[in-house]
């Protein structure tokens, strides 16, 4: 069992937009919560700011017992933040990705079971109704036997966040964990969530435009899943180049074709007997929606003692796809993934 602890007090690590964003909507599912910021230099809650308390290290935060800890800053420090805590019990939520590096990922995820306390990522894409529609679609046979898969997800780093410039940003700076492969590692998340582990793994990552970011703009990737006792391959694309912002996910079945519209929310088919894309699902969905959702199943697992949808060790295997698709672009080979054969906590 769970330990049982009153939701008094969160600590969040990282007040970044990401951060902030959790603050606001922790404040509406839990409007009494006590919001203990964990900040080194700041140390003044500014107007406006839902926050409580501010700390400057986990000794302090410790010392207020919070109930759970939101881990929001740059994943290069993510295990180093929630380690400490998950030695206290202390539930966490982890932005995604899990950590930028595969270095001491295993032990955080056996010190959580240890301890026994919570562990979930933050890939909130998992909690879009449309992706979900999508995924029970494929899991029907409504385009009968899969034969590909093809993704990709892409919009200008400059103009993600108009209000920063983008050299200053987590995504441009390699020591943060930046790059598309780990920021726009949702991809690799929900295909595994969809199609089950990576059997193997082709990738080729590159940098090709003027941005002056130390990081890869552009992956390209070929992935294999074993899915259903059969093999599916996925084409993959990554980028922060592109000036039109997409991100889909288009089926290719024997029967017609699935495309998810993650930017409208929509799923739509293509069937032989149509001979045009015909809308089966859309919804309007606000910015937040995904993000709150995530955060109150998580709540709902501290209190009712489950089990997270996104387990540490889900979020490992795409942190392990990541480094071998790394590692065949700098080999330039097609590499086998043996380790990732490991059965999703979640899967059917």
């Amino acid at each position: 069992m769970t330990k049982q602890v009153p939701l008094e007090t969160v600590l969040v690590v990282g007040l970044g937009s990401i951060g902030k964003r959790h603050v606001n909507l922790l404040k509406e599912i839990l409007p009494d919560i006590k919001v203990v910021a964990l900040r080194h230099l700041d140390k003044e809650i500014k107007k406006g700011q839902k926050i409580d308390f501010i700390v400057s290290n986990l000794k302090e935060a410790l010392h207020l017992k919070p109930s759970f800890a939101i881990i929001s800053n740059p994943s290069s420090m993510h295990i180093d933040s929630a380690m400490p805590l998950a030695e206290a019990g202390v539930h966490l939520f982890i932005e995604k990705p899990i950590s930028s590096s595969l270095k001491n990922v295993e032990n955080l995820i056996n010190c959580t079971k240890k301890n026994q306390c919570k562990l979930m990522i933050g890939y909130n894409l998992r909690f879009s109704p449309s992706l979900n529609f999508f995924r029970e679609e494929i899991y029907s046979k409504k385009i009968g036997k899969i034969l590909s898969v093809r993704c990709e997800v892409g919009q200008n780093i400059e103009s993600w966040r108009p209000e920063k410039q983008y050299l200053d940003s987590v995504s441009a700076k390699k020591d943060l964990g930046g790059g598309v492969l780990l920021e726009l590692s949702h991809e690799l998340d929900y295909l595994s969530w969809i199609f089950g582990s990576t059997t193997w793994v082709s990738g080729h990552v590159f940098k090709q435009s003027k941005l002056k970011i130390d990081v890869e703009d552009t992956v390209h990737c070929i992935l294999g899943y074993k899915f259903k006792n059969e093999e599916v391959i996925a084409n993959i694309s990554l980028d922060f180049i592109r000036q039109d912002p997409v991100r889909n996910c288009i089926v290719v079945g024997e029967a017609g074709s699935l495309k998810w519209n993650g930017l409208k929310n929509s799923v739509e088919i293509y069937t032989k007997e149509d001979k045009e894309w015909r809308i089966l699902f859309q919804k309007d969905e606000h910015r937040n929606f995904t993000y709150k959702k995530e955060l109150m199943h998580f709540i709902d697992c501290i209190l009712n003692d489950d089990v997270p949808v996104i387990s540490g060790q889900s979020a490992l295997n795409t942190l392990i796809t990541i480094e071998n698709i790394r590692k065949s672009s700098i080999e330039k080979k097609t590499l086998t993934v043996d380790y990732l054969s490991k059965k999703f906590d979640e899967q059917a």
